[in-house]
Parts: structure tokens; sequence; C-alpha cells
């Protein structure tokens, strides 16, 4: 099932039994599992039995949090989001063709990049898309203690408070790599754990029609495509996939306006 933020946040108060992935979950780890291949074969998202840790009061230690993978199937709303930025010389060739068609995005940027480029940071959230965490150094989160992992997490929000001065809503874990019990440390700064359902396998540098003809075949009503703002070959064939999903009747949504 797709989940909106609300009823997500509403979910962190109590056990969900079952699996921690949201609507599409054979489709969804298909996707997952294919881009970890690249990266290693990082472990898929998964539920793990959560250890002892501090009582907290809004959100329960057992509480089963919800990874969402796509947004509300009806209508023709979907949402397009891009990883790993901001990349100079990538992410304005972007922003441009989304101004070029008056749309927005989201953008999961790395912490160490929005500090090493904060005014181009600072033009996508002018743009008005939104921003997310994807944590400070892009680690494969599952191999790292919880400590760390709440690290990357906090220090991304930290530094994009600082450079924005705003702090996102929602988090994508690098890989889309993330242990149940890890799922917790982000939940606890009141980030929603977002996934993909359509992934565009541009992190293989395939050509952009390749790119284009991934997301042209998967994209259905809610769908989450994921792309990168770190590859040339992304940026320059962005504006025919702006057209071609417009052109099939798609209409584009920030998260925040897809979720809730």
């Amino acid at each position: 099932m797709s989940i909106t933020r609300g009823e997500f946040l509403k979910s962190l108060k109590k056990s969900i039994p079952g699996m921690v992935l949201g609507g599409g979950v054979a489709t969804a780890a298909q996707k997952v599992l294919g881009k970890m291949a690249a990266a290693s074969g990082a472990p898929v998202a998964k539920q793990i039995p959560s250890p002892a840790a501090a009582a907290n009061p809004e959100i329960a230690q057992d509480a089963k949090i919800e990874f969402i993978t796509s947004g509300p199937p009806d209508g023709n709303r979907i949402a397009l989001t891009f990883d790993d930025g901001p990349t100079p010389g990538v992410t304005e060739i972007i922003l441009d063709e989304l101004q070029r068609r008056q749309l927005h995005a989201t953008f999961f940027m790395i912490g160490e990049r929005v500090a090493a480029a904060p005014d181009l940071a600072r033009r996508v959230l002018a743009g008005g898309h939104d921003v997310g965490n994807h944590t400070f150094t892009h680690p494969k989160l599952t191999t790292l203690a919880d400590a760390q992992v709440a690290a990357e997490i906090e220090k991304t929000q930290e530094i994009i408070a600082e450079a924005l001065n705003h702090r996102p809503a929602w988090f994508r874990p690098p890989y889309g790599a993330l242990r149940q019990n890890q799922a917790i440390l982000a939940a606890r700064k009141g980030l929603g754990i977002v996934i993909w359902s359509v992934d565009s396998h541009d992190w293989s540098q395939p050509d952009g029609a390749k790119i284009a003809g991934t997301v042209f075949a998967e994209t259905r009503p809610g769908s989450i495509i994921l792309c990168h703002d770190l590859h040339r070959q992304t940026a320059d064939g962005i504006g025919p996939i702006l057209d071609g999903l417009m052109g099939r009747g798609f209409a584009f949504a920030t998260l925040s306006e897809l979720l809730g």
C-alpha cells in the first residue's frame, strides 16, 4: 500500500505488523536490489528485530516504520526525485529544464555536497523544489553502527538548516538500504523514509534515450521516480523525459505535494 506522510507519522506511535516496505513490495524490492547490485550488494531494506535503546515518549522502539515507495494511485500525479547532488555543472541544467516547463521535483542532497556548493543548494530550494536528506557522506548505512547512522542523518539536517534555512521532511537512505532498527533513527528526527517505485537506472550511466525508455515504460500514477543529479547523461536527457511524461498526461509534484 502507499502511505501519506500524515499516515506515516501516525504509524510511528504503534507497532505495525508485516513488511516494512510500502506498496508493491516485490517490485520495489527488485528495484532496490538492482541499484544495490551496482554498489557491491548492500543488503535490501528489511525488517530486523530492534535492539534495546533509550525509551522515546513519541516513538516506541518496537514501532515498525513504513518505507514509502509510491504515492496515491488515483489521479495522474507523479514525483520526480534526484539523488546525490548538488553537483555543479549538472544540477543547474536540470533546474533550467524544470524551470523552463514550470515543473517541480525533489532533490535528496548529500550533506558534504551541500557544504561544498551551498549557493547551488539554495537555488534548488528557491526554485520551489523539495530538498531531502540523503546522509552526509553517502555510506551504506546497513554497515554502520547506530551512532554513525544517527550522525549521518543529523549532520545533514544541520548543514541544510544552516545553508538553506530549511529542515528536510524526507529521508532517503543511500542505495535504498536501511534496516528497520535504523529507520527509527530517522523517524525520531521527524523524517519520512522514501524509497522509490521507478528506478531510471541512470546511475549505470546509459545514454539518455535508454534512461527515458525505462522511465516511460514503468511510470504509473503515484510513481516516485529515482534519478540522480550526478551524471551529465541524466542532465542532457532530462528535457525529453519531462516532455515525454507530460505528453503521457502525468502531472509533476514534489514529494510533499504527492504524499501530503
